[in-house]
Protein backbone atom coordinates (compact mmCIF):
# COMPACT_ATOMS: atom_id res chain seq x y z
CA UNK A 1 0.00 0.00 0.00
CA UNK A 2 1.27 3.25 -1.18
CA UNK A 3 1.75 5.54 1.71
CA UNK A 4 0.75 3.21 4.85
CA UNK A 5 3.51 4.57 7.22
CA UNK A 6 1.24 7.47 7.09
CA UNK A 7 -2.32 6.18 7.01
CA UNK A 8 -1.14 3.31 10.29
CA UNK A 9 0.46 6.49 12.29
CA UNK A 10 -3.09 8.65 11.10
CA UNK A 11 -5.35 5.32 12.20
CA UNK A 12 -3.44 5.15 15.75
CA UNK A 13 -3.75 9.18 16.18
CA UNK A 14 -7.49 8.70 15.85
CA UNK A 15 -7.70 5.73 18.13
CA UNK A 16 -5.80 7.92 20.60
CA UNK A 17 -8.30 10.17 20.42
CA UNK A 18 -11.10 8.22 20.92
CA UNK A 19 -9.55 6.58 24.05
CA UNK A 20 -9.10 10.00 25.34
CA UNK A 21 -12.84 11.13 24.55
CA UNK A 22 -13.81 7.89 26.44
CA UNK A 23 -11.96 8.70 29.75
CA UNK A 24 -13.31 9.15 32.78
CA UNK A 25 -12.23 12.21 33.10
CA UNK A 26 -13.38 13.51 29.48
CA UNK A 27 -16.99 11.59 30.46
CA UNK A 28 -16.93 13.77 33.59
CA UNK A 29 -16.28 17.12 31.56
CA UNK A 30 -17.54 16.63 28.40
CA UNK A 31 -16.35 19.55 27.17
CA UNK A 32 -12.33 17.63 27.20
CA UNK A 33 -10.70 16.84 24.61
CA UNK A 34 -7.09 14.91 24.66
CA UNK A 35 -5.34 17.78 23.57
CA UNK A 36 -7.25 19.52 26.62
CA UNK A 37 -5.51 17.15 28.93
CA UNK A 38 -2.20 17.56 27.79
CA UNK A 39 -2.55 21.49 28.38
CA UNK A 40 -3.91 20.72 31.93
CA UNK A 41 -1.14 18.51 32.81
CA UNK A 42 1.36 20.60 31.09
CA UNK A 43 -0.05 23.56 33.40
CA UNK A 44 0.09 21.42 36.34
CA UNK A 45 3.88 20.06 35.89
CA UNK A 46 4.69 24.02 35.65
CA UNK A 47 2.64 25.54 38.14
CA UNK A 48 5.63 27.54 39.65
CA UNK A 49 6.43 28.84 36.73
CA UNK A 50 4.61 31.71 34.38
CA UNK A 51 3.30 30.06 31.50
CA UNK A 52 2.22 32.07 28.00
CA UNK A 53 0.36 30.55 24.86
CA UNK A 54 3.95 31.18 23.41
CA UNK A 55 5.08 28.53 25.29
CA UNK A 56 2.15 26.08 24.88
CA UNK A 57 1.98 27.18 20.88
CA UNK A 58 6.10 25.58 21.04
CA UNK A 59 5.71 22.82 23.74
CA UNK A 60 3.07 21.49 21.60
CA UNK A 61 3.62 22.50 18.20
CA UNK A 62 0.95 23.93 17.51
CA UNK A 63 0.31 27.77 15.59
CA UNK A 64 -0.98 31.07 17.31
CA UNK A 65 -4.28 30.61 16.22
CA UNK A 66 -5.49 26.67 17.23
CA UNK A 67 -3.64 27.49 20.53
CA UNK A 68 -6.08 30.57 21.01
CA UNK A 69 -8.88 28.89 19.96
CA UNK A 70 -8.41 26.08 22.50
CA UNK A 71 -7.70 28.15 25.30
CA UNK A 72 -10.71 30.08 24.38
CA UNK A 73 -12.46 27.10 24.78
CA UNK A 74 -10.92 25.85 27.79
CA UNK A 75 -11.21 29.38 29.07
CA UNK A 76 -15.29 29.16 28.34
CA UNK A 77 -15.33 25.73 30.34
CA UNK A 78 -13.70 27.37 33.15
CA UNK A 79 -10.53 25.11 32.67
CA UNK A 80 -8.04 27.73 32.32
CA UNK A 81 -8.09 31.45 32.76
CA UNK A 82 -5.99 34.28 31.42
CA UNK A 83 -4.21 36.39 34.17
CA UNK A 84 -2.52 39.76 33.96
CA UNK A 85 1.16 40.20 34.24
CA UNK A 86 2.25 42.98 36.88
CA UNK A 87 5.47 43.56 34.44
CA UNK A 88 3.82 43.88 31.57
CA UNK A 89 0.26 44.76 30.64
CA UNK A 90 0.47 43.03 26.92
CA UNK A 91 1.17 39.33 28.62
CA UNK A 92 -1.34 36.85 30.15
CA UNK A 93 0.27 34.14 31.83
CA UNK A 94 -2.44 30.82 31.45
CA UNK A 95 -3.34 29.43 34.77
CA UNK A 96 -5.10 26.30 35.63
CA UNK A 97 -8.73 26.98 37.16
CA UNK A 98 -10.08 25.39 40.34
CA UNK A 99 -11.66 23.31 38.42
CA UNK A 100 -8.80 21.90 36.33
CA UNK A 101 -6.85 21.40 39.26
CA UNK A 102 -10.10 19.07 40.63
CA UNK A 103 -9.32 16.84 37.58
CA UNK A 104 -5.35 16.93 37.52
CA UNK A 105 -4.92 13.63 38.87
CA UNK A 106 -7.61 11.78 37.14
CA UNK A 107 -6.57 13.35 33.56
CA UNK A 108 -2.31 12.08 35.10
CA UNK A 109 -4.25 8.82 35.69
CA UNK A 110 -6.13 8.24 32.68
CA UNK A 111 -2.81 9.24 30.36
CA UNK A 112 -0.98 7.07 32.37
CA UNK A 113 -3.71 3.76 31.22
CA UNK A 114 -3.28 4.95 28.15
CA UNK A 115 0.30 4.86 27.69
CA UNK A 116 0.34 1.22 29.59
CA UNK A 117 -2.59 0.33 27.05
CA UNK A 118 -0.16 1.56 23.89
CA UNK A 119 2.91 -0.20 25.29
CA UNK A 120 1.94 -3.31 26.50
CA UNK A 121 3.73 -6.11 25.56
CA UNK A 122 6.88 -3.51 24.12
CA UNK A 123 10.69 -4.44 25.66
CA UNK A 124 12.52 -1.29 27.18
CA UNK A 125 14.57 -1.43 24.36
CA UNK A 126 11.92 -1.60 21.76
CA UNK A 127 9.96 1.32 23.21
CA UNK A 128 13.84 3.21 22.95
CA UNK A 129 13.98 2.54 19.34
CA UNK A 130 10.54 3.76 19.02
CA UNK A 131 10.89 6.86 20.12
CA UNK A 132 13.59 7.48 18.47
CA UNK A 133 11.77 6.35 15.23
CA UNK A 134 9.14 8.83 16.43
CA UNK A 135 11.85 11.65 16.77
CA UNK A 136 13.54 11.17 13.94
CA UNK A 137 9.88 11.13 11.94
CA UNK A 138 9.62 14.80 13.58
CA UNK A 139 12.93 15.82 12.18
CA UNK A 140 12.54 14.90 9.03
CA UNK A 141 9.12 16.74 8.83
CA UNK A 142 11.27 19.84 10.79
CA UNK A 143 13.94 19.29 7.99
CA UNK A 144 11.91 19.22 5.39
CA UNK A 145 9.75 22.16 6.35
CA UNK A 146 12.63 24.24 7.99
CA UNK A 147 10.13 24.60 11.07
CA UNK A 148 8.46 22.40 13.42
CA UNK A 149 5.49 20.42 12.89
CA UNK A 150 2.64 18.44 14.71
Amino acid sequence: MECQTIMELRMLDRSIHKQYEQSPSAKTLDSLTGLHCWIIGYLADHEAEDIYQRDLEKEFGTCRSAISRMLAAMEKNGLVERERVAADDRLKKIVLTPLAKQFTEQIRADSRILEQTLTHGFTETELQTLHGFLQRMQANLMNRSGKETT
